[in-house]
């Protein structure tokens, strides 16, 4: 890629571009300007509070560990030594500037210290040595791929005290052409044409050997998984016209036709143990029969199920080709399997602390070797709540967010054994049986109470990297979620209706999530994608009760790339839609723990947890206010007329999601092994589409903010400040009546539900209000830069 003319964004035309660019994205937003306007003022005044975070804790490492950086300094550069300020390339139109960063090692200083100056950061000095081989690397790297006559030139630029920005000046050439290419050795095979379909190179392209070797790769694993495990293979090449055209020829030479002979296994017990899996179940778990066409991919198969048992600590499989023997034109060679054994039980205590959990217990069971067949057995229970639920409420100041969510008065449980099958009629899946109790509840929207459920699921690890999981579960047990909820959404605002869908009831549901792991690793990635998606059904067809009947389709992406100095570039796109009895239809009672939310410091983050989209409002109180007419004819409301924030927000969750993200993951330039800062841009919104509900469509939200994580044993413990420059949604706005038979009357300032007196019952007369939509309020506005700041803490990445 040729180098840009104007690279530093701290220059006067770097600085005049960017301000034309806010200046063009002000007049596109139209009607939202002042909206955006503010989300730049936030973008800017956060970038300046990490830069000063940055910089006091650059302070006060330096002033707690001098001698150490200091000492790591010194072996990075020496007095004298020029230092890296910048790294260019110039003349590369085929190969990016990351890509040919990543063949030299010559590397700039962190970017801390070259844009934020800071004076601990990263300092890495000009090798002359290496700077003079990377010139070679980078010819080397160019020949192999077909630029047979590139030529590469270096220089540098003088950039700050004692510092230089680096160049390499690339003159690719005329590449190669690959004219010809002969795959020869494969005439005797009936399937010649499968091994060679698709390889990465053809006549006519770039002469790229990296590219021939790929195809040499691809051949040879296809030989392997049709029977011929000693392949080899190699090719020659000549050139003509000056180098310019190139031809190629690959020979391969498959072997002798090989199958599998006897299995052989040897077996080491754990200490002080005999052997406790029979030699008969690894057989049934391996699944190779003698006399079977050698597969590269069945031994790769048979490892990993052996691994997945958890009873083995140590697993090899190989032919024993010294052995073997001929059969007819074929030869049988025996498979040797060596086992090293696992303790066969094991126990685990563990606890925490969540924002929303407060404290937790947890404990499992596991038994590896389960009636003797290598089943695993899982017995497993967790308690939260801890410290504010009851009966262990002793500690309510130490969960100050938990004391804000009315489900939190007791604790939370599961408890739960789960059997996994090491194979399924000879399949290569992973079934399981799990039968489970719990209180489980979402923050102030739920709380699911199951006497008794069960799940079945069965893997199928058709492909590496893409599981498909299929599931049932049934269960019996009620959702309990705020009446304001039922009210605002399903219109169902009496006692009775509310008791009619929170008894116990038995939901039954079916799904089918599919995972395609692409990442390079599956903790902390730093490369690749992940994608999900999942189905979700529930009818009286798969035993569910008539009044618990939904469809849900879910899908995520994410997506991660490498920008070099061990930072990162995350984004992620999270979408769902829940039906009701059918996919033509979004009208009808979806259970509370079904419906979607969104907002967290996991989500849009700039709203607190489960409050992106619509919300109702309970009040702390309310006045009986009669207003008289032009004509003189009074009418009583129930209304509320003060000025203070609602006593709580009601998250109601929406029919329909979809939530992006955007993150740049920078590494600390003060301790880099434990710091890692986050500047984060989420956009999305939760909404309800058509039917009864009294909401409107959906509103794009975004939210900027920053980020600093501590990397831990058990994941990162992320501090995290949104910013959020909107204003709070209308909605409807009850109190709660804790007198009058679990009324929910409306009390919105605008309401004009008439107020009337129930003549029906003259020992007890009381008001009652007429039916029909509670609108009307609109919370106080928030002015102040600080109440516009949403805070959280979590473990773990947002995804």
């Amino acid at each position: 890629m040729a180098r840009t003319a104007q690279r530093d964004p701290r220059s006067p035309r770097g600085r005049a571009r960017e301000r034309a660019r806010e200046r063009a994205a002000v007049d596109i937003i139209g009607g939202e300007a002042r909206t955006y306007r503010a989300i730049i003022r936030a973008s800017i005044v956060i970038a300046d509070i990490i830069k000063r975070i940055i910089t006091a804790a650059t302070v006060l490492a330096a002033c707690w560990a001098l001698p150490t950086i200091a000492s790591g300094q010194d072996l990075r550069c020496g007095a004298g030594d020029t230092e890296v300020r910048g790294l260019d390339f110039d003349g590369n139109h085929i190969f990016t500037d990351a890509e040919l960063g990543n063949v030299i090692v010559t590397t700039p200083s962190a970017w801390g210290r070259r844009y934020l100056d800071l004076p601990f950061s990263a300092r890495r000095c000009l090798d002359e040595q290496e700077f003079a081989n990377d010139r070679l690397r980078l010819i080397l790297f160019y020949r192999r791929r077909g630029f047979s006559r590139v030529t590469v030139d270096t220089g540098r630029v003088a950039a700050g005290h004692a510092g230089a920005r680096v160049e390499f000046r690339i003159h690719e050439g005329q590449p190669t052409v690959l004219r010809s290419l002969v795959v020869q050795g494969l005439d005797s095979l009936s399937n010649a044409r499968e091994i060679t379909a698709g390889i990465p190179i053809a006549p006519g392209e770039r002469f790229d050997r990296t590219k021939i070797d790929a195809a040499i790769d691809l051949m040879t694993r296809r030989l392997r998984n049709s029977g011929y495990p000693a392949v080899g293979a190699h090719n020659s090449y000549a050139t003509a016209d000056s180098g310019f055209s190139a031809f190629d020829t690959l020979t391969i030479t498959p072997g002798t036709l090989t199958r599998f002979g006897a299995v052989g296994i040897t077996v080491t017990p754990a200490p002080r143990k005999k052997q406790q899996i029979a030699d008969r179940t690894v057989n049934r778990i391996v699944g190779i029969d003698s006399g079977t066409l050698f597969r590269e991919q069945a031994l790769v198969d048979a490892q990993r199920a052996l691994y997945q048992t958890d009873a083995y600590t140590h697993v090899a499989i190989a032919l024993d080709s010294a052995t073997g023997s001929r059969v007819g034109r074929d030869s049988i060679a025996p498979l040797d399997i060596a086992l090293a054994e696992n303790t066969m039980h094991a126990a685990r205590l563990g606890g925490g602390y969540g924002t929303l959990d407060c404290f937790r217990a947890t404990g499992e069971l596991d038994d590896y070797n389960f009636l003797n067949g290598a089943r695993h057995l899982t017995i497993q229970g967790r308690v939260s709540k801890i410290g504010i639920g009851r009966p262990l409420s002793g500690a309510p100041d130490l969960c100050p967010q938990a004391k804000a969510d009315p489900y939190s008065d007791q604790l939370n449980y599961y408890l739960g054994a789960t059997l996994r099958q090491p194979i399924f009629f000879g399949l290569r899946t992973v079934p399981t049986l799990t039968a489970y109790t719990s209180r489980v509840s979402e923050y102030k929207v739920y709380v699911r109470t199951t006497s008794i459920g069960g799940v079945a699921s069965v893997q199928y690890q058709r492909w590496a990297r893409t599981p498909v999981t299929f599931g049932y579960t049934m269960d019996f047990g009620r959702t309990e979620s705020q009446p304001a909820l039922f009210c605002a959404v399903f219109n169902l605002c009496t006692a009775e209706e509310r008791d009619r869908v929170q008894r116990n009831q038995r939901l039954a549901v079916v799904n089918a999530v599919v995972l395609h792991d692409a990442t390079n690793d599956p903790i902390a990635p730093t490369a690749g994608s992940l994608t999900r998606f999942e189905i979700r059904h529930a009818s009286p067809l798969v035993l569910s009760d008539t009044g618990l009947q939904f469809n849900t389709l879910l899908s995520e992406v994410s997506r991660y790339v490498s920008i070099g100095g061990g930072n990162i570039l995350a984004m992620h796109l999270r979408g769902g839609l829940v039906f009701s009895r059918n996919f033509q239809t979004n009208v009808g009672f979806i259970p509370p723990q079904e419906r979607l939310y969104a907002g967290g410091p996991s989500s849009v983050r700039g709203f607190a947890q489960n409050e992106l989209g619509a919300e109702t409002y309970i009040a702390a109180s309310y006045d009986t206010v009669t207003v008289i007419d032009t004509a003189g004819q009074s009418s009583t409301y129930f209304r509320y007329r003060g000025s203070l924030k609602p006593r709580r927000v009601v998250p109601v969750g929406g029919n329909s999601l979809v939530v992006a993200n955007v993150e740049l993951r920078l590494r600390s330039p003060v301790l880099p092994d434990v710091l890692q800062f986050g500047l984060f841009v989420d956009a999305g919104d939760v909404w309800n589409r058509g039917g009864a509900s009294t909401f409107g469509g959906y509103q794009i939200k975004v939210t900027p903010g920053v980020q600093v994580a501590a990397l831990t044993p058990i994941g990162p413990v992320r501090v995290v400040v949104g910013y959020n420059p909107y204003q709070q949604s209308a909605g409807p706005l009850y109190f709660e009546s804790t007198n009058d038979a679990g009324a929910l009357p409306c009390v919105a300032p605008g309401n004009t539900l008439k107020v009337t007196t129930d003549s029906t019952d003259t020992a007890h007369p009381h008001l009652i209000q007429a039916a029909g939509v509670c609108s009307g309020y609109k919370p106080p506005a928030t002015k102040s830069f600080g109440s516009r700041l949403t805070f959280g803490l979590a473990i773990g990445q947002a995804f």
